[in-house]
Parts: structure tokens; sequence; C-alpha cells
């Protein structure tokens, strides 16, 4: 008998504003639009992935909304959560920005891969230089490694922030998988409760469409080969990885 394994995916940054909601919502989109059943987890408290799960259209792809960001009282809503992220093929989640070191440790529990959003800011590359050490050497991730990899988001091609960034992830032994660049068109997505990959926007956007397709076959090909172990779907080495960090960024 095929067990199912629901997919959890943690997009995650210490640092707020990075665009999290962005990705997060976008991808749940891309996956109900391949008809998998997902779950969008709205666990920060801002609502954003809320709100915009509110502006969905009904006759687009659906997504179940589970908002963990509220304390709920009722057992029936509680149960529904918890049938809702075993029974479904991907349940996406929207961290929260700031989070103690306990709540981070539970978020690392039992996730499949991690989506690392990263403005191209020099304060931004600091601050999620910092995170992702820190993500790196949890204990939790230590002990269980999980494909991580990071996303170049609201980026403005050929910029100084571009350039500064694309060194900074050179330097990194995580994946750069995808670049999104800053448009209007997010906003406006974010508005009508779409992503970029629902049928009403496949016509615009192309070269982000294109970017999300690799964020999606990098996803595809981590999630899908159960011949790696856990192991070597981490870092390659922890000396590798300690170096990473000691880039710095002049402002």
């Amino acid at each position: 008998m095929n067990v199912r394994h629901t997919k959890q995916i943690l997009v995650v940054n210490g640092k707020g504003g990075c665009g999290k909601t962005t990705i997060a919502t976008n991808l749940a989109a891309a996956y109900a639009c391949r008809g998998h059943s997902v779950v969008l987890k709205d666990q920060d408290h801002q609502a954003s992935s809320s709100h915009w799960h509110a502006q969905r259209n009904p006759g687009l792809p659906a997504i179940t909304l589970v908002e963990s960001h509220q304390r709920s009282a009722m057992y029936e809503t509680r149960a529904f959560q918890t049938r809702s992220l075993v029974t479904s093929d991907y349940v996406i989640i929207d961290s929260p920005s700031v989070f103690g070191d306990l709540h981070f440790g539970e978020l690392l529990k039992n996730m499949d891969a991690i989506i690392v959003p990263i403005l191209p800011s020099p304060f931004d590359i600091r601050a999620s230089s910092r995170f992702l050490a820190e993500l790196l050497t949890h204990r939790n991730y230590r002990a269980r490694p999980i494909p991580v990899c990071v996303v170049a988001n609201r980026v403005t091609q050929n910029s100084s922030g571009h350039e500064k960034l694309k060194h900074f992830l050179k330097c990194l032994d995580v994946p750069g998988v995808a670049t999104l660049h800053d448009m209007a068109l997010y906003t406006n997505m974010a508005e009508q409760g779409t992503g970029i990959m629902d049928s009403c926007n496949k016509n615009l956007g192309e070269q982000d469409i294109a970017q999300w397709q690799a964020l999606l076959g990098w996803l595809d090909s981590q999630l899908s080969d159960q011949q790696i172990s856990p192991a070597s779907k981490g870092p390659k080495s922890a000396s590798r990885r300690d170096s990473a960090f000691k880039f710095t960024v002049k402002a």
C-alpha cells in the first residue's frame, strides 16, 4: 500500500520584509496549478498570506489556508487543520520573521525543503548571512540536514545591489536557484490572490515564469530523489560552510 508523504516546504528568513509571502503564495499557486492538493500555512502575525488567500477567486485552483498565527479555541477547527496538513500533497509554510531558538527548532522539524529569500541590499545580505549561519549550525538541522536554497528577490538587473548579492551567493555553499525581478506584477497579484503560474497571469512576466520553473525544478529534484541520504542533501562540508559566512559587504 502506498503511503502519502506530504511535502513540507518552509519559506523562512529572520530578516523581515524579504518577500517570504511572495514566495510562499506563488509557490502554493504553482503547485495547485499542477493539480496538487496544497495547504498554505500562515504563521506570520501580519497575516499577509491569509489576506492573499481571502482575495483568491474561487474559480482558480483551490488552496487550503491554515491560519497558524491565530490561536484556535475550537477542537473542530484544530482537527480540520491537522487533517488538511496530513492529507495534502504539499504544505507551504509562510514563517514569521521574529522567533526564538525554541520556535526555530520547531520550525525545522518535519520539513522537507527550506527556501530563504534574500533582497539585494547590504543590510539584507548581512542579516541573511547571519541567519543562514544560524540555520545551518542549528542542532535540529545538523541532526537532520535537508535541502536549503536561496532565492534572490526584488532584484533590479545589473544594479550594484544585484552585483553584491551575486558575489555573496557565490561565497555560499547553498545554491541560489532563482532570481525574481522587482516588478509591480507581484504587488498586483498580492491584491488579487493570484500567482504567476495561474492561467490569468501566464502571459505576463515571462522571465520570472522561467525563474519559478527553475525553483520548482530544484524542489522536484530534491523532494523526489529518495536515494540521497539526508546528510548528502545539506551543504557539502562544514569547513566550506563556515568560511562562506566570513563574507562581508561594503555599504
